[in-house]
């Protein structure tokens, strides 16, 4: 009974130093670009409302001189949503990549620190064996992160396995962690290398 009650004491202690250790603030992308992408939707809406209008009043005058025939403005008018909807499409891609590029930037900076050269999110590898071994994408940050590939680690993606990897912990209730796991995840947290 006592070895049970100390896996899980482990276990709300891994959850502390978790806590502790990486800034979920600073790691979560969805609540710092959320105000970039109201301004974003409203360059793509903004762009397309003139597209559109410089294609309407290009068949308007043509109508009132005489040019163009009624028939033709009314196809011209719809035909003209099309590229206006593409450019603001575009438009829209363009401003949201460009708003969200200095959190990507400040969000790569906080995670090459953490990181450092040795890399840390890694060493919670057994962790996610045993608590999530189908989640996919922790797994592809701790390799990467195991490989010293902190260049390769986007933002969004890094800051969801943390995230993922601390509900996992939360989630798992009182069952206690493998004394495997422990010891393995003791031996990374541990050692200064990289696994093999």
């Amino acid at each position: 009974m006592a070895q049970k009650k100390n896996k899980r004491r482990y276990k709300r202690d891994l959850l502390k130093q978790l806590e502790a250790t990486f800034d979920l603030e600073r790691l979560d992308y969805q609540k710092k670009t959320r105000p970039v992408q109201g301004k974003a939707i409203l360059f793509g809406v903004l762009a397309a409302f003139l597209i559109y209008s410089l294609g309407f009043a290009a068949g308007y005058t043509g109508w009132q001189n005489d040019v163009v025939d009624y028939a033709m403005f009314a196809k011209m008018v719809w035909l003209m949503m099309i590229p206006a909807s593409v450019i603001g499409v575009v438009t829209w891609l363009l401003v949201k990549n460009r708003l969200e590029y200095p959190v990507r930037c400040e969000m790569r900076d906080y995670i090459r620190a953490l990181e450092g050269e040795q890399g840390l999110l890694w060493r919670y590898l057994p962790l996610l064996n045993e608590l999530g071994p189908e989640n996919l994408i922790c797994k592809e940050m701790m390799v990467r992160s195991g490989e010293g590939k902190i260049e390769d680690l986007d933002p969004e993606d890094y800051g969801k396995a943390v995230n993922e990897l601390i509900s996992l912990l939360r989630q798992s209730g009182s069952k206690a962690v493998s004394s495997g796991t422990m010891e393995e995840l003791e031996k990374n947290l541990r050692s200064g290398t990289a696994p093999p």
